[in-house]
């Protein structure tokens, strides 16, 4: 066998003194076979440069084994890490991932569900931008699975979110703990364009210890640098002689923002004013007062939609709504 192009399966097993069906589940990683099996089969493998026909395979079983996320940011440590994670997953399945950057525009993404369709994908994880997902957007019955946001939809979509609104309630709970009674909201466009319901976490937290939360406390940015615009709300908030002496914000970056402002005016963190982020991404770390903040575990997320969705291709039965804790990070901004 001198050929590297021409070896098979049948050819692979005798060379590894195996059954042809072990070959196949070495290769596909499925079934049972021990450690000393996997390395001779993989010794062959490595030595005639076998490599599986996916192409004929797809023919075959209908299937690309090919998944497709469309995200919304992927330079966003949040989404970065997710797709990651969704990557290590399919990959010991081996699946490939096709990963479709939105940059959160709503145009955009419902052209990539129509590329991935026409790709063949097998399945699609959406962390959607839209507020409502149409049941026209392929042309194909493919598993969807929507993650992190939970636009209305009327085709009965399962979903894997974590729990926000018990994030917000926690984080505010713990500065009114800590002694805070003014404390405001800083909110970002995005957190109200898709239904996350982080604001009324604060508001619920806020009423239960009879202290004063309304449209008056809480700053709604509009679309654009969130941590230019939340050091600027905030400097506008306080030349209107507002009190503060503590801030929950939507994104760590809205954080460092207001702590920016705070700084300016020679407001002490966390003495004047305890501040919590959303996200525990890397620059939450090493600011200065390093950021307390809303843990929702991203990698755990992408872990588990990969397995979901993987399983709803298989048309194994899945739960239909998966939420995932939230925790608090303390760090300097709330010690």
């Amino acid at each position: 066998m001198n050929s590297k192009k021409t070896i098979s399966i049948i050819d692979i097993a005798k060379l590894a003194g195996v059954s042809t069906a072990t070959v196949s589940h070495v290769i596909n990683k499925r079934g049972r076979y021990s450690k000393a099996t996997e390395e001779k089969v993989r010794a062959v493998i490595d030595e005639y440069g076998y490599v599986s026909n996916n192409a004929a395979k797809s023919l075959k079983s209908s299937s690309s084994h090919t998944v497709g996320l469309i995200i919304p940011n992927i330079n966003n440590d949040f989404f970065s890490s997710i797709a990651v994670s969704i990557q290590q997953e399919i990959d010991f399945e081996d699946y490939s991932l096709f990963i479709c950057n939105t940059d959160n525009d709503p145009v955009k993404e419902r052209r990539y569900f129509r590329k991935l369709d026409s790709m063949q994908v097998d399945g699609i994880i959406v962390i959607s931008c839209q507020n409502r997902l149409e049941s026209d957007l392929l042309s194909r019955n493919i598993p969807i699975l929507l993650l992190d946001r939970t636009p209305i939809n009327n085709m009965d979509l399962p979903v894997i979110t974590s729990d926000i609104q018990n994030g917000f309630y926690l984080a505010t709970k713990k500065l009114i703990e800590k002694g805070c009674k003014d404390i405001i909201f800083i909110s970002s466009f995005l957190a109200t364009y898709v239904n996350t319901n982080r604001k009324d976490g604060y508001l619920q937290a806020m009423k239960e210890s009879s202290l004063h939360a309304g449209n008056d406390t809480i700053i709604q940015l509009k679309k654009g640098t969130s941590l230019y615009q939340s050091e600027t709300a905030i400097m506008d908030y306080l030349n209107q002689g507002k009190k503060i002496d503590g801030i929950i914000c939507t994104s760590d970056n809205q954080a460092i923002g207001a702590m920016a402002a705070l700084k300016r005016i020679n407001y002490s963190i966390p003495k004047d004013v305890k501040v919590f982020g959303f996200d525990n991404q890397l620059q939450s770390r090493i600011c200065s007062p390093s950021l307390s903040t809303i843990e929702r575990y991203p990698s755990e997320m992408g872990k588990t939609a990969a397995e979901i969705l993987l399983k709803l291709i298989r048309n194994e039965e899945t739960e239909k709504k998966t939420v995932i804790s939230c925790s608090l990070v303390e760090r300097e901004s709330t010690a």
